[in-house]
């Protein structure tokens, strides 16, 4: 297996790691306080594509380990009684954040720019206005779509406040990140934490 598919098996697998257990108590805690998943898990995500981005040197590899991840949390199709819109919103949602990130990643590499908060902000805007809209379509057939259903300001929180939350958090992570190193990954180790990822979906 090729050092690049590697890297992005492993980062896509430990994205799916998070997203079953971390997401997964943030989701629990969300219906007590709204919006905490999506005050944190885009920075979480982000980490981790900007790992895989770090380890390849390509843009391209960002949208592959969101792909990834988006697989991993599509084996909730195995689960039986599961609904199959409540599995494909989250899986859908991750490979519109990997598209968004893949996106700024690539024009700040064609410009030749830094990535700065406009650019992280830029990502959240992006991925979350697309993500609405196919929201607004699946209501007009009466599916489960609340962000938008709710209202406005349910709407606006999911846009633009957490878009700004998220910001400050991912370029705060970028000025801190000049001491972080991204080293080889065995494939074994990669193998692994893409069926740890998968048994923890299954499970949760």
């Amino acid at each position: 297996m090729k050092e690049k598919t590697i890297q992005i098996v492993y980062w896509g697998s430990l994205w799916g790691i998070a997203e079953a257990t971390f997401g997964y108590v943030l989701h629990m805690a969300a219906i007590q306080l709204p919006g905490v998943p999506g005050f944190v898990m885009f920075p979480v995500a982000f980490y981790f594509m900007r790992k895989a981005y770090l380890a390849t040197g390509k843009a391209d590899a960002v949208l592959q380990v969101a792909l990834v991840a988006a697989l991993i949390k599509c084996c909730d199709f195995l689960v039986p009684g599961n609904i199959p819109i409540r599995v494909l919103n989250p899986a859908l949602s991750i490979l519109l954040e990997g598209l968004a990130v893949a996106l700024i990643f690539a024009y700040a590499e064609r410009k030749k720019t830094a990535v700065g908060f406009a650019s992280v902000f830029a990502m959240g805007i992006l991925w979350r206005a697309v993500f609405l809209f196919h929201l607004f379509l699946i209501s007009l057939i009466n599916l489960p779509a609340a962000l938008v259903t709710d209202g406005l300001l349910v709407s606006l929180r999911f846009l633009v406040l957490e878009s700004f939350v998220n910001a400050v958090l991912m370029f705060t992570y970028l000025k801190i990140e000049k001491t972080a190193r991204v080293v080889a990954v065995a494939p074994m180790v990669a193998y692994t934490a893409l069926a740890t990822a998968i048994i923890l979906t299954l499970a949760f």
